[in-house]
């Protein structure tokens, strides 16, 4: 929909259609664009999660981080890890389980926080 330069000035709240079901300010959302207020919680969230992961040893951090791809790279299996670390798939879940063990208990008093959701 183009509106000429010569007609009144329109609100984003104005509707656009006969049934007034259609605001313009629905015509303009970029939809496909991240939400900002997204991306600002999950950098905090980011953020919180790593200063907690100080706690953990850098055998317990290397797995979680190749585990769910942390650090950018693609998750890895159990099985993966173990290799890399030259531990039993098995033995790499149960460290697994004590890190997050470690962190949900570090992070259990900051639980509202870390369960906010956006509207």
């Amino acid at each position: 929909m183009i509106i000429p330069y010569y007609q009144r000035e329109k609100s984003i709240d104005d509707f656009v259609d006969a049934n007034e079901e259609c605001r313009l300010y629905n015509l303009l959302a970029d939809t496909d664009s991240p939400n900002p207020l997204d991306r600002v919680y999950n950098k905090e969230i980011s953020s919180i999660v790593a200063r907690a992961m100080v706690v953990l040893t850098d055998r317990e951090r290397t797995i979680l981080q190749d585990r769910y791809g942390l650090t950018g790279e693609e998750e890895m299996t159990l099985e993966a890890i173990g290799k890399k670390l030259g531990l039993s798939r098995e033995r790499v879940r149960q460290l697994e389980r004590d890190a997050k063990q470690k962190l949900f208990t570090l992070l259990q008093p900051r639980r509202n926080e870390l369960c906010h959701t956006l509207p």
